[in-house]
């Protein structure tokens, strides 16, 4: 099998062309889709047809579409079994045959696409297997997924939680899971995978992982948008504010990108500081925060023009004042400031000069 990549139209390699047994199939988006739709509700075992199971006909018509588009090469003759409680007919836009059953137990209809082909089943096996060793279509798949096995609770007491319901663990889903870093706890008498907390639902989001399937899609934009205020596990905070300070912050900042108040995120950052890990810088009555490791030093614009002005020459505090226009205190307030930085020092006669400084300096 041999493996070609190929760009989309707009610049990203989300496509690609495999090729099996000489024939070249193009994988994309939606094919991945299928490919979670099939792990979810699809016939998984057998090796002589691929069939895929659901009552929602939307998903029903993206599969078999998907499927008419991959196997082009091929005459194949799909069918769809309707199932109902009173064997009802439904129009359906998919050039295949139909046959109606009558299912008591089913509370609405649901249809099974099938194509019977030894074939097809093993070429459809082998896409399948790609597509899951291809990081860049794990979200598709996921959005597949859980369009088959997925649902939504939005309960008392703010309570919401996705579900992905499956029998046992699934290590491939996991797999997924982790690799978007969402956090979930495996309920074996709910049978399900449950994902609590709205850092992950905005994970969630981003990927869309509702979309394909109509109700639930909008279902789960309506619980996310219910959201009142952001409740975080225990060091969430802490650890995801020190990975934002790799350039400088205010608090203010902080507590609009967390959602939480500008005291929540000084109880963060001062402890922090306490532990030598990030340090405060003051500019024109802001406190800018950022990692020690990050060898930055940050200074106001009036700081930086005492800077240059003592790159070519060496001067005492009177000559820089009238030269920026402060008062003499002025100008020494802000030169001993830059002292304390360790940019500038003063010799025994008063005067002052620049100090080489392997940090970077940031200008505000």
């Amino acid at each position: 099998m041999n493996i070609l990549f190929r760009k989309s139209k707009n610049g990203d390699e989300t496509a690609i062309k495999i090729n099996i047994e000489g024939i070249e199939i193009k994988i994309n988006l939606e094919v991945a889709e299928c490919v979670g739709l099939w792990l979810a509700e699809g016939d998984t075992k057998t090796k002589w047809e691929i069939t895929f199971t659901n009552n929602c006909y939307v998903l029903v018509e993206l599969f078999a579409k998907t499927m008419q588009e991959i196997f082009k090469h091929e005459k194949i003759k799909p069918r769809i079994y309707i199932y109902s409680p009173d064997k009802k007919k439904i129009k359906i836009s998919l050039n295949c045959k139909i046959n109606y059953y009558i299912d008591k137990r089913a509370s609405k209809p649901y249809f099974i696409y099938r194509i019977g082909s030894t074939k097809l089943n093993f070429q459809w096996i082998n896409i399948v297997n790609k597509v899951k060793n291809e990081e860049k279509f794990f979200k598709y798949i996921l959005r597949g997924f859980f369009a088959g096995e997925g649902n939504l609770k939005g309960g008392s007491h703010s309570n919401r939680t996705i579900r992905i319901a499956q029998g046992e663990p699934n290590k491939f889903i996991e797999q997924i899971l982790k690799y978007y870093k969402i956090t979930y706890k495996y309920s074996y008498n709910g049978r399900s995978y449950n994902i609590t907390g709205k850092w992950n639902w905005d994970k969630l989001a981003n990927i869309k992982i509702a979309d394909l399937h109509p109700i639930k899609k909008e279902k789960f934009w309506k619980l996310l948008n219910s959201y009142k205020e952001i409740h975080y596990p225990d060091n969430y905070l802490r650890d995801n504010i020190l990975k934002k300070l790799n350039k400088p912050y205010t608090s203010f900042e902080l507590s609009i990108e967390f959602n939480r108040s500008q005291a929540r995120i000084q109880d963060i950052l001062i402890p922090l500081k306490k532990e030598n890990k990030i340090q405060v810088f003051y500019v024109k009555s802001k406190a800018y925060w950022i990692k020690n490791n990050q060898n930055k030093i940050i200074i106001s614009k009036v700081k930086d023009n005492y800077l240059k002005s003592l790159i070519h020459k060496r001067k005492n505090t009177k000559k820089l004042a009238k030269e920026i226009g402060v008062c003499w205190k002025s100008a020494y307030r802000r030169l001993t400031e830059l002292e304390k930085l360790n940019l500038v020092f003063k010799d025994v006669k008063g005067i002052w000069m620049i100090k080489p400084t392997k940090k970077e300096v940031i200008v505000l």
